[in-house]
């Protein structure tokens, strides 16, 4: 190994300690050997976490997440505190915020589109992937597996206040479009970076219809999924039927 990637690995141990620190939670390090251990590890501590009051969450350590959850950190764009950004969410509608994300996301685009039509493409089942996609990029390198002291898995967002840039929602809107979805859809979640989200989901939509709607309403949560991804929003709904994993990342 040489002197640069002696140096690398230094770095990425001390991000992975202060981020543990800062975090103030309990927390495993692990070694990402390959993905399905890193997914049977995190459905072990699922499992365990419903018996212990925990919600587990994987974070992948980097220099700017250790700035996300720093509450010293000069940020670009600063968060509020974890209590601030869990009183914000109370009094937000989700289905409301999505809503007007929506329309937000289709005004400033329908002008590359002659109708609503374009935007949705069409409907066509595709095969899902059963685990974390961020987990690929991450092979030999140490992970985090945090056990956030909630059972309240939407609470996550404002452990890890990742959110007002770009067209990312700010974490008080995270925790509560994440409420959301875990009531209607039990989806936790389960993995995060310094621009991605990705969920577990225990009930998702079993028909076209279902997955159509919620493709409208991840479209507008997070639009490079559709823009930067699928294509259509359609593409997208054959992605979320029967799956078992989301995905949702802002560039």
């Amino acid at each position: 190994m040489g002197i640069f990637d002696r140096f690398k690995k230094k770095k990425e141990k001390e991000f992975v300690e202060e981020i543990i620190a800062k975090l103030g939670c309990d927390c495993l390090i692990i070694e990402a050997d390959n993905v399905n251990d890193v997914m049977k590890r995190y459905q072990q501590a699922l499992f365990e976490g419903r018996k212990e009051g925990y919600t587990p969450l994987i974070i992948m350590p980097s220099e700017r997440m250790l700035e996300i959850i720093d509450p010293e950190a000069d940020l670009e764009f600063p968060t509020d505190d974890r209590e601030t950004i869990l009183a914000k969410s109370k009094d937000i509608n989700a289905q409301k915020l999505v809503k007007s994300l929506l329309d937000e996301v289709i005004s400033e685009e329908e002008e590359d589109f002659e109708d609503e039509d374009d935007i949705a493409g069409e409907f066509s089942v595709e095969e899902s992937s059963s685990h974390f996609l961020s987990l690929e990029e991450v092979i030999n390198k140490k992970v985090i597996m945090a056990k956030i002291p909630t059972d309240n898995p939407w609470e996550a967002a404002a452990w890890i206040p990742m959110g007002g840039f770009n067209e990312c929602p700010m974490p008080e809107e995270q925790v509560a479009v994440f409420q959301h979805w875990y009531e209607k859809y039990r989806a936790l979640p389960a993995l995060v970076t310094e621009d991605v989200w990705e969920f577990i989901v225990e009930n998702p939509p079993r028909t076209r219809e279902e997955s159509e709607s919620l493709a409208w309403e991840q479209f507008g949560f997070c639009p490079d999924i559709v823009w930067q991804g699928v294509g259509t929003v359609n593409a997208l709904a054959g992605t979320l039927l029967d799956s078992s994993t989301w995905y949702f990342w802002w560039d």
